[in-house]
């Protein structure tokens, strides 16, 4: 496609996939930053619109929605329609599993990565990514020193002597135990340590296939995918979007979906894939082999996939400096271009207040790709989904922009 030519008419309308990663979070705290966000890019712009509210969709586990966005450009009325393939519910469930087996599979899962290479891998192509990896597992070290260790000092510090002493030593470890527990729950909100470890334990299971109701529910987004793109009017665009481990997600989902319709994309020539502050490093440090790579393969192939990949080199939970094809199948590399990938520029798109509020509130900053950019040349998730150029002539654009 010659971006060059100035007669590329104008988009009207257009059809946004999104899958999240792993967020505990309903759909509804999604839709309220981007509600915000929105708000400011019509402020910077100068243009009218709004988002509408949430409307329940088909799917597992309740946890997908649909609501529809609106702004008045000069070139005309964009409207986009919007469906958030949602997975919460995955993530909520392994939330209930008790913490002797949390923490049995923790240590599974991390020993696991590490005999695969992963943290070894991380280390050498971004410490910043890799340090982020170690964190849950130092973590989890301290937690187990923290609980176990004290304890054995009980019996010493308690009065007394034979079974009565026993008991009410092994029973004073046990309410250590506990509080210290509670304790960490409550700083959870500031440390996300058993988040991590859920999530780790969630990625372990996909990379190595052992999650028949996440494989199930991939299975789902294919077919809701494809069928959202056979309603797709003709002048219509279909612009399939991902971010964090919902980058990895949609990857395995365009698998399936490429399976079930080798030519999908087809009728809108190049249909574009966007993956946003992705997390391939912790699927694919398990063992590519496992299934990632024969994913990556299939996307990076794909002939009517316009895949491209926006990172923020400050943002510590993306693995933006990883070259997907390259990395998770060197057999293709010589033969099959990476995606286009470029970086959202933080710093650059943020007031300078902003940006010293977020810069080591790790977290938050994760979510930095929704942000209404100050910048008009700049990444803009907005101008993307709710602009009139289409999406991958915009991404084009901001690509060649930067140096």
């Amino acid at each position: 496609m010659d971006d060059k030519k100035s007669e590329t008419p104008a988009i009207r309308k257009r059809r946004v996939v999104y899958v999240p990663g792993y967020d505990l979070r309903r759909p509804e705290a999604s839709h309220a930053l981007l509600t915000n966000e929105l708000s400011r890019f019509r402020e910077l712009r100068s243009v009218p619109g709004a988002f509408s509210g949430l409307m329940p969709a088909a799917g597992s586990g309740e946890a997908s929605v649909d609501w529809t966005g609106e702004i008045d450009w000069p070139e005309g009325r964009v409207t986009t329609h919007f469906s958030l393939l949602g997975w919460r519910d995955l993530g909520r469930r392994d939330f209930k599993r008790p913490l002797p087996v949390v923490i049995a599979e923790a240590v599974r899962t991390f020993i696991l990565f590490a005999a695969a290479g992963g943290y070894a891998e991380r280390m050498r192509h971004n410490w910043a990514n890799g340090l982020f990896f170690l964190y849950p597992v130092l973590a989890l070290f301290v937690f187990l020193i923290a609980s176990i260790v004290p304890p054995l000092f009980f019996p010493l510090l308690l009065p007394g002597t034979g079974p009565a002493h026993a008991l009410a030593s092994i029973a004073a470890g046990l309410i250590w135990m506990v509080l210290l527990y509670r304790l960490t729950i409550h700083v959870e909100r500031w440390t996300y340590v058993w988040y991590l470890i859920h999530d780790w334990y969630s990625i372990r299971r996909l990379a190595r296939n052992e999650d028949p109701q996440m494989t199930a529910r991939i299975a789902e987004f294919a077919e809701r995918i494809i069928g959202i793109a056979a309603r797709c009017e003709p002048d219509e665009e279909l612009v399939l979007v991902a971010h964090s481990s919902g980058t990895f997600v949609m990857l395995y989902t365009l698998q399936e979906v490429l399976r079930r319709v080798p030519d999908f994309g087809a009728t809108q020539d190049r249909l574009t894939v966007l993956t946003m502050g992705s997390a391939f490093a912790y699927v694919g440090g398990f063992g590519a082999h496992r299934g990632f790579g024969a994913a990556v393969a299939s996307v990076a192939e794909a002939k009517h996939l316009d895949w491209t990949d926006v990172y923020a080199p400050h943002d510590l939970l993306c693995c933006g400096r990883t070259t997907p094809v390259a990395t998770y199948t060197p057999h293709l590399a010589p033969r099959v271009r990476e995606p286009r990938r470029f970086s959202a520029r933080v710093p650059d798109r943020m007031t300078a207040e902003r940006y010293r509020h977020l810069r080591y509130r790790f977290f938050k900053l994760h979510f930095c790709y929704f942000l209404a950019s100050e910048r008009p040349d700049l990444f803009d998730f907005y101008r993307l989904t709710l602009g009139p150029l289409p999406a991958g002539r915009q991404l084009r654009r901001w690509a060649r922009s930067l140096p």
